[in-house]
């Protein structure tokens, strides 16, 4: 089927639905306006009629003449629920009618004023609808038969119906008219498209059309001209795939390196106290040695994971406002022991202007922990601070030691995974490699950014920027 063809069913059965509903709804409303009217119409009259039934008034007369006035039929019943007058019942026949009391519309009337029912007349034996009022002396009621309400409603329902069937006509034809419209350009496109994939160099063929349209064809004509470009982007793509699956396996390669010498220690040191002949001192010195390593692999293990969560967007940062001096008493008091066993002091420089922090109490707790340990780890018997400056836009959090230093050419690389300016000094001294490049992703997490600066045999400066106008992702 053709677009044109599929479009216009779609329009239609929509306009269908659209039309269908509003004149079934128009049709509800209309029935019930209509009833509600006639209701009010016949309540008005009864008043009126009520007004008249005086004592010493004719009760039968009044409803007689009251009946071919209105042309309805008129029924006074006085408080006991006896019909007293009736427009369509004379003397004679009134004491046969029975006692109206019952009637769900005098009931109303007699208790709220007014009442009114749709129901079978066990007089004339036909559907009516009842309106009663409360006059002093009794109830007035006035009855029409619904075959006048219903053929009231009849008439305008054919208005509406009417209505429906013209307004669907105009929209079938405005629906035909837009698809046509929309389904020209559209098949022309197709078959410029099928030209540029072909090879073809086809000239814009789309003249009269949408904008959106129009732009489109522009751009089909454009990407023929572009080819062999996005071929070379995607030439440059597939060396960049590569390249990171070099990434890939250097990663592999430095975790296999990394855990394989306490993996060897564990297995090495766990076979000699199978043997029985070993020493009680040496199998608790042996034990230390396979706890320590088991330690070591498990904190490889969590910082990997770690990293991996913070990479992956698995984790967010949320941001409060946070004292630093807090933060700094707490990482002190886990690395006091480390610190005195190499006779370094624990120093905070905080001034009050940039005491606080916006950033994730727990990210920051954990890069101030790695920065502290990482300085401890290269310091020897000096000083290790905690320095903190405000900026127009950021905090700057900076973890200062008087180390060792790190040679310039290793700056740049000093936050990668597993790099180390000195591979086997750092892996003796505990070191995972990780730590660093942990602080680099929770500082770019903030919106931040981490640095570092440092003199050979004099110290090593690493400086973590928390903007302050950081907001968590949503």
């Amino acid at each position: 089927m053709k677009l044109a063809h599929r479009l216009l069913l779609q329009s239609l059965a929509i306009v269908a639905v659209l039309v269908i509903s509003v004149v079934l709804i128009i049709d509800y409303q209309l029935h019930n306006s209509i009833t509600d009217q006639a209701i009010h119409d016949l309540a008005g009259e009864a008043r009126l009629v009520a007004l008249q039934w005086r004592s010493g008034i004719n009760a039968d007369s009044l409803a007689d003449n009251a009946g071919e006035a209105t042309r309805h039929r008129i029924t006074l019943i006085d408080r006991e629920g006896h019909v007293a007058g009736d427009s369509d019942f004379n003397d004679a026949r009134l004491t046969e009618l029975e006692n109206h009391g019952r009637r769900p519309e005098v009931m109303q009337a007699l208790t709220t004023g007014f009442g009114s029912s749709l129901r079978m007349s066990p007089s004339t034996g036909e559907q009516q609808l009842y309106v009663a009022v409360k006059s002093p002396l009794g109830v007035v009621r006035l009855s029409v038969n619904t075959a006048v309400i219903e053929s009231v409603f009849e008439r305008a329902r054919q208005g509406v119906i009417l209505a429906g069937v013209v307004s669907f006509l105009l929209a079938a034809l405005l629906a035909a008219l837009l698809a046509r419209g929309i389904s020209k350009p559209i098949v022309q496109l197709r078959d410029l498209a099928r030209s540029v994939a072909s090879g073809g160099q086809a000239a814009p063929s789309v003249r009269h059309a949408p904008g959106e349209v129009r732009e489109l064809a522009d751009a089909v004509n454009w990407l023929a001209t572009e080819l062999d470009a996005k071929l070379s982007a995607l030439d440059a793509e597939q060396s960049r795939l590569r390249k990171l699956e070099n990434v890939r396996r250097d990663f592999v390669a430095n975790v296999s390196h990394e855990l394989r010498t306490p993996l060897t220690v564990v297995s090495g040191f766990a076979e000699t106290l199978s043997d029985p002949d070993v020493p009680v001192d040496r199998r608790t010195e042996f034990a230390q040695t396979i706890l320590s390593n088991a330690q070591r692999m498990q904190r490889i293990v969590d910082e990997l994971l770690d990293l991996t969560r913070i990479e992956s967007g698995h984790w967010q940062p949320r941001p409060q406002a946070v004292d630093v001096d807090d933060v700094a008493r707490e990482v002190f008091s886990h690395a006091t022991r480390a610190a005195a066993e190499k006779g370094v002091s624990l120093r905070t420089s905080i001034p009050l202007e940039a005491k606080s922090v916006w950033a994730d109490r727990t990210a920051i707790e954990q890069i101030l922990s790695n920065l502290i340990e990482n300085a401890i780890r290269h310091t020897t018997d000096g000083s290790v601070t905690i320095e903190t400056t405000k900026t127009d836009d950021s905090t700057e959090v900076a973890v200062v030691d008087t180390g060792l230093g790190i040679p310039e050419e290793h700056l740049g690389r000093i936050f990668e995974r597993f790099y180390r300016v000195d591979p086997g000094r750092s892996r003796d001294s505990g070191g995972t490699g990780l730590g660093l490049s942990i602080v680099k992703h929770l500082a770019e997490a903030h919106g931040g950014r981490v640095s570092a600066t440092s003199v050979v045999g004099k110290g090593t400066k690493i400086e973590v920027s928390f903007p302050t106008n950081f907001q968590q992702p949503s």
